[in-house]
């Protein structure tokens, strides 16, 4: 009975309050414009929407609530809600504070102006309309301390996930991110890849501890949160459609290379250098007539043998593979999203279609993407009900190797010019007989490629339900589940030219991957006068499983697609398959505190329990505290007239990382059945016993081997980071900006050290073991006024920097890595580079014999000279591998991007590029046009390196006997690879909205706009695509063109 009365005056006061609540609907537009806002962020005490393509709203709230809304570019409006409030047409004024931005953090959503972690909100404009197939590679240099490198393929790594960093890294091991999409967490990149830019409601980076520690395990590697947009609004049917078409060349980024006539001369000039006679280098291709003098040589005629390898069906070429293997491509991208009801119940249907032809030959990438999320409340919007699920289904093709594994995109510069595409029976041509490489015509392998599929079906999504359980008081729940089903075809064919294969082939190899996540928290705000008090508190359980199954057969007697199928191969079936997974329990809470709107201060703490850890060490906790001043707020500060905003931040925090496989803590056996496999390693005695009598006969008995051993003491990789932060708007938010600065120390990094043979089998052992160090700031800086005459304009500039070091690592270990005995890579990076350095070119034979000794520098006619000068660095008077030292690191410095957006009436105008510096990289071009081979083609470089007639020339005196080791790892070719890129510039024109709405139309929008226009680089960088870089083997990121349009009905 007392519980019954204590009961009854909360349900009735709950329901007295529900009753109080009513639905406000609204529009919001554009003061200068008058054009409807999309995207406006609406907040009430317990929820937040986002309004739609004609500006519509609505939104729960009760009488003497304050609506916020916030959005990009416009100053902050506060509406208050009476009890006659039910339509608003509200009017949002130009400028640069968004301070009042809700965005969501971790489980819960937050003002911008009171986040204390370093939090980068994603400006959108910088995806909408990109014809990228993911919203990633449209963020490049978009984002302080977020650092993505690609190339020209599809998905930006030729079927693989882009290199993605939040600042720098941190482990020796797995760096990507963590993804959460709608409240579901995932590390496959796909996930995010497939989203469409059209459903995205807010894209929200936590970049240091303090910030992620929510996410605990899995935030090691940085957090990218993702809300996408929950239907409509103002119970109204909208539509939006959006179309593209893109043309992408890589002409304007083609390497120059040498035609047939001129590589004949190269190779006769090496020769001469080399003393021996070109006449007896490749004179199946080549022979030549000159004067026979070493001393003073002149060449006068280049003879070309008329057909390869002496057959009559295949006449010499003159070919440049990168205009036979490289084609411009076409991209189509069309979505159609429907959107429908209001705060109350609604539905939001997202439809895409994205299909690239392939920069390449015989390569493509196609997307089928489905999105329905939808929601229904009920007892007066206390109870909340709603799914979000997104279904993708993408397929490829991409770029290949030859039979020998040479990647096609590097054969098109290496292989001879004189291979003709095709012989004269419409086969391809291919190398015949002796002076030719064995490797293969680019073009004829992706044709041989063309069957090699990579499908993958993904579904990702989740229900959810939220309760009001009393006022301030919502529980929420999300059953989440990411399924992926991937399907790999590899048809090894059997060619007509080159190296051939023996026999055809055909492997299927499935992977299935599932994780579901169940989530409940219970989240509390209060307001007590000046007090601010937000309460989270939750569970969170993640099972992943993760299966594998393959099946081959050989000897096809057709090669077509429809023949090429697993019963028809008549030579031996094989097959295998795998299964693991792993198990995350977690329980987390965060306690925020705010007085005044000055002081504001978080607590965070996560309890991870995981299975791919050892039994002694299954837990982790992950404690997370930061504390924010609003300066400007106090009264001493009330003076500064032109400061709006100024807030300082810091924070300490530390995270983990679980990303080290599923089996590393255990001890793992495999089935040995007595016969030799390629599944184990050589070192096991497989197929037959060692025989004591030295006979090597018998067979072993079936039974296990181990093949690695288990550690129980295994524990978490753990990140703690210190971040400091200023936040500030000057002249009413004209301009504003944040600068962080930050420093994270790793312990335990997971690593595995090489064991000797006498150790035994099967003792290869995981353990923590290696400790790394991250430094570094970020900055980002905005600029927004609009003139007298109304052009509006904002600039943006954003820049970062981090510096990751490893600062412990066993000795067994460091061989993996740069450097040696005496220079040791603790203190430098992983990615740090390790060689010679150079000092230009020796010009006489006295030189070099004067110089420290360089063995075979005085080899050939040339007797050193023109050959590359390699420092002495310790001084022994000679050049040996004890002069190596530290060149640079692969990674850059400092990443930076500037964006520049103008407005003026219907027009609309952004201009945006991104870059590097203090970034070393290997120069692909310089050694193309440096190393010449008897076998392969270079570049027109070549043609002007060093003669005693040419001593100005900074190219070596050409070799092909390469007595001076001129290939070895130096700062000849690791040099400055800094660079600046135009990456995108967009023109748009929106129709006036009274044209629009004569014919129907919320609004209709077309633009056109230019990609990857013009790169500024370093002089010492040669290659024309600087993101090149490494290797011709990726490929250069193409120049495009897209016309698109935008219509909203």
């Amino acid at each position: 009975m007392k519980k019954l009365q204590l009961l009854l005056p909360m349900v009735l006061l709950a329901l007295f309050s529900w009753a109080q609540q009513k639905t406000v609907t609204g529009k919001v537009v554009s003061k200068s414009t008058h054009e409807p806002l999309q995207g406006v962020s609406v907040h009430s005490k317990d929820r937040t929407v986002v309004t739609d393509a004609a500006g519509a709203f609505s939104i729960p709230a009760n009488p003497g609530d304050a609506l916020t809304l916030s959005f990009v570019g416009m100053n902050p409006l506060v509406v208050k809600v009476t009890a006659s409030t039910t339509e608003l047409s509200l009017v949002m004024e130009e400028g640069s504070n968004d301070l009042n931005m809700v965005v969501v953090t971790g489980y819960k959503s937050e003002k911008k102006v009171d986040l204390t972690g370093a939090v980068s909100v994603v400006n959108l404009a910088a995806v909408k309309n990109v014809p990228a197939a993911s919203p990633m590679l449209a963020l490049q240099g978009q984002v302080p301390g977020l650092y993505i490198q690609t190339d020209g393929s599809p998905t930006g790594a030729n079927g693989n996930a882009p290199q993605i960093l939040i600042r720098g890294v941190n482990t020796l091991g797995n760096t990507n991110p963590l993804y959460i999409i709608d409240g579901i967490p995932t590390t496959r990149y796909e996930d995010f890849a497939n989203l469409s830019a059209s459903a995205i409601a807010s894209i929200q980076v936590l970049k240091d501890a303090s910030a992620a520690s929510i996410y605990g395990s899995r935030a090691s590697n940085g957090v990218i949160i993702v809300t996408t947009k929950n239907g409509g609004t103002g119970d109204k049917v909208r539509i939006q459609f959006n179309t593209s078409i893109t043309t992408q060349t890589e002409r304007p980024w083609q390497e120059k290379v040498l035609n047939s006539l001129d590589r004949g001369k190269a190779l006769w000039r090496a020769a001469v250098n080399d003393s021996t006679d070109p006449n007896n280098l490749v004179n199946k291709i080549y022979t030549y007539d000159w004067n026979g003098d070493y001393n003073n040589p002149i060449l006068n005629q280049v003879h070309i043998a008329p057909f390869v390898g002496g057959d009559s069906t295949e006449p010499v070429g003159n070919t440049n593979w990168q205009d036979a293997l490289f084609k411009t491509a076409t991209i189509t991208s069309n979505n159609l999203s429907i959107a429908a009801g209001n705060a109350k119940n609604g539905l939001l249907i997202d439809l895409g279609y994205y299909n690239n032809n392939g920069l390449v030959v015989f390569t493509h990438f196609q997307r089928y993407s489905a999105r329905v999320n939808s929601h229904t409340s009920a007892f007066n919007d206390r109870l909340r009900i709603g799914e979000n699920v997104q279904i993708s289904r993408t397929s490829q093709i991409n770029s290949t190797t030859d039979v020998g594994g040479a990647a096609t995109p590097g054969l098109a510069l290496t292989l001879s010019p004189t291979i003709p595409l095709y012989r004269t029976d419409g086969t391809y041509g291919g190398p015949i007989g002796p002076g030719y490489t064995d490797r293969n015509n680019p073009v004829d392998m992706q044709y041989l490629n063309r069957f090699n599929t990579r499908n993958q079906f993904i579904a990702v999504g989740n229900i959810y339900l939220d309760l009001e359980i009393i006022k301030h008081l919502v529980y929420h729940t999300s059953l989440g589940f990411d399924y992926s089903d991937l399907l790999a075809k590899n048809a090894a064919l059997i060619g007509t030219e080159g190296p051939v294969r023996s026999f055809n082939s055909l492997a299927l190899q499935d992977s299935k991957d599932f994780t579901f996540t169940w989530t409940n928290t219970l989240n509390y705000n209060i307001e007590l006068g000046k007090n601010r008090l937000n309460l989270l508190a939750g569970t969170e359980a993640v099972r992943n499983d993760f299966s594998t199954f393959g099946a081959a057969t050989t000897n096809f007697a057709l090669q077509n697609a429809n023949y090429l199928q697993l019963s028809s191969g008549v030579g031996a079936q094989t097959n295998n398959g795998s299964a693991t997974g792993y198990r995350l329990l977690s329980q987390f809470g965060k306690v925020f505190y705010g007085y005044a709107d000055r002081y504001l201060a978080s607590f965070t703490i996560r309890r991870d329990g995981s299975s791919v850890f050892g039994t002694n060490n299954p837990y982790g906790i992950f404690p997370a505290f930061t504390l924010g001043w609003r300066i400007n707020n106090e009264a001493f500060f009330k003076g500064a007239k032109n400061v709006s905003n100024l807030k300082l931040r810091a924070g300490r925090g530390t995270v983990g990382n679980q990303n080290i496989g599923n089996l590393s803590a255990y001890t793992l056996l495999q089935a040995n059945y007595g016969t030799a496999s390629s599944a184990f390693p050589q070192w096991l005695n497989i197929g037959t016993a060692y025989d004591l009598g030295g006979v090597n006969t018998g067979t072993l008995p079936s039974g296990f081997a181990q093949v690695q051993k288990g550690n129980p003491n295994l524990k978490w990789e753990q990140s703690t980071e210190t971040n400091v932060g200023l936040d500030f708007g000057l002249f009413d938010d004209k301009i504003s900006g944040s600068f962080d600065y930050f420093d994270r120390n790793t312990s335990g990094i997971l690593i595995s050290p090489p064991v000797a043979a006498a150790v035994g089998e099967g003792q290869t052992e995981y353990f923590n073991g290696a400790n790394m160090n991250n430094k570094g700031w970020e900055l980002i800086l905005s600029y927004h006024n609009r003139t007298a005459g109304g052009l509006g304009y904002t600039i943006t500039g954003n820049a970062s920097h981090w510096n990751n070091i490893i600062t412990s690592l066993p000795d067994n270990v460091r061989p993996a890595y740069p450097g040696d005995a005496t220079h040791s890579i603790v203190g430098h990076s992983q990615f740090s580079i390790f060689g010679y350095k150079t000092a230009g070119l020796f010009q006489t034979t006295d030189e070099a014999s004067k110089a420290p000794t360089q063995p075979g520098v005085l080899d050939g006619a040339l007797k050193g000279a023109g050959r590359i000068r390699y420092v002495d660095v310790n001084g022994d008077g000679k050049i040996d591998a004890n002069d190596q030292t530290w060149l640079g690191t692969t990674l850059p410095k400092v990443e930076y991007g500037i964006r520049i957006e103008l407005n003026y009436k219907n027009f609309d105008l952004s201009i945006f590029g991104s870059g590097v510096a203090g970034k070393t990289g290997y120069d692909p071009t310089k050694f193309f046009n440096t190393f010449v081979s008897a076998r392969s083609n270079f570049g027109p470089g070549t043609l002007s390196a060093w003669t005693p007639q040419n001593t100005g020339s900074a190219t070596p005196a050409l070799s092909l006997l390469n007595h001076n080791g001129e290939d070895r790892t130096s700062d000849f070719y690791f040099v400055n690879a800094s660079y600046f890129k135009l990456r995108n510039v967009m023109l748009g024109y929106n129709l006036p909205k009274n044209i629009a709405s004569a014919i129907k139309m919320e609004g209709l929008r077309i633009y056109v706009s230019g990609q990857n226009l013009l790169a500024i680089k370093s002089k010492k960088f040669t290659s024309k695509d600087p993101e090149r870089a490494n290797t011709f083997d990726l490929w250069p990121v193409p120049t495009a063109v897209t016309f698109g349009i935008n219509a909203n009905f």
